[in-house]
């Protein structure tokens, strides 16, 4: 029996103690789970430019790939053509082998002539044939047609139609050929190193 002005006791009994919700540990101090170290600005930015080196050397190389194709064939052989005014004059400046082995295909076929006269100097695609000089191209070529836009492969050539309606003598400089073959294109020197016409007057 209790004494009337004495509170009960709080104390646990004999054998047991009281238990004791454990405090949260804090991320970072030695009993916690430890904090996954951050990446330094600096090992990313050595990464960052890296790349960016990587990158760089692959877009020079496909540049350089690019505007680099293969060089057409030239020779420095000078054709000599004769022709008549009032009829036009077929002389083949560039030849494409047999063997070529590509297929390309024309932005535009570039002329230089000098010429005491006016004159008009056309280009043209032969196709599957080639000429020396002729007026009458039919026989040697299966089609002949503008060449912007075309394929050339091998076999086919390119010729300049030489028209003049009085007597002239000119110099038609070695054709250039812009052309496009997979993803690489150029603009380049083709065929023979000129071409010396002579138009004369008809008796």
């Amino acid at each position: 029996m209790t004494d009337g002005g004495t509170a009960p006791s709080s104390a646990p009994a004999p054998g047991r103690r009281r238990a004791v919700r454990p405090g949260r540990q804090r991320s970072g101090d030695g009993l916690g789970t430890p904090r996954v170290p951050r990446p330094s600005f600096q090992s990313r930015g050595w990464r960052i430019g890296l790349l960016a080196v990587a990158l760089a050397l692959v877009l020079t190389w496909l540049v350089w790939y690019a505007t680099t194709p293969e060089r057409l064939p030239v020779t420095k052989k000078v054709v000599n053509a004769n022709g008549v005014v009032g009829t036009p004059l077929y002389v083949g400046m560039f030849a494409a082998p047999s063997d070529l082995g590509r297929t390309i295909r024309i932005s535009g076929v570039r002329v230089r002539t000098t010429s005491d006269v006016k004159l008009e100097v056309t280009p043209l695609l032969c196709r599957r044939g080639t000429i020396g000089v002729t007026t009458q191209p039919e026989q040697f070529c299966s089609d002949l047609v503008n060449p912007e836009g075309q394929r050339l492969v091998g076999g086919d050539s390119i010729v300049v139609k030489v028209e003049s309606a009085e007597a002239a003598l000119a110099v038609v400089d070695q054709v250039r050929i812009a052309y496009r073959e997979d993803i690489r294109w150029d603009t380049q020197p083709a065929g023979h190193q000129q071409a010396i016409v002579t138009i004369a007057g008809r008796p």
